[in-house]
């Protein structure tokens, strides 16, 4: 147990929170080698009527066993009319202080900071903490997260 324990530390430790070169923003979902990155996933169209970024569809990629902060994570790649938009990687609560801690190391201090969430608008990235997970978002999400954590 204490093995696992200090692997763990050390892949944190060693994190690197800038935004994955997996994550291509603006492309399509045949952009994405979705079995180089998870154990298994599963797609899910969903009603674009959900999503403020999307007027013809809204798809989900959800991919279980996505390495990140020194664990396989499930991730939500998000695509709206086509093109992918962002991502959540979901993680512990536990993991959040450090998490957040790697973000502040690597971008400095947060642009729009709450209880609930630590913004940094130069890597288009942001540690949730009522939903316990890591965003990053392209240039097109930009305006509607950055307005978002800016209220």
């Amino acid at each position: 147990m204490l093995e696992l324990f200090i692997a763990a530390a050390l892949n944190t430790a060693n994190f690197n929170p800038a935004a994955p070169a997996d994550l291509r923003f603006g492309q399509a979902i045949e952009a994405h080698d979705f079995s180089a990155v998870c154990a298994s996933h599963t797609v899910r169209e969903l009603d674009p009527a959900e999503m403020p970024l999307a007027t013809t569809s809204h798809v989900q990629v959800d991919c279980e066993g996505y390495e990140y902060f020194g664990s396989g994570r499930l991730a939500e790649f998000v695509f709206a009319d086509g093109a992918l938009t962002h991502v959540w990687v979901l993680v512990e609560e536990s993991d959040l202080d450090p998490l957040q801690a790697a973000f502040e190391d690597a971008f400095g201090a947060p642009d729009a900071e709450a209880p609930v969430f630590a913004a940094f608008f130069n890597d288009r990235a942001a540690v949730r903490r009522d939903v316990p997970e890591a965003l990053y978002y392209g240039e097109t999400a930009a305006p509607l997260f950055e307005g978002f954590f800016s209220q």
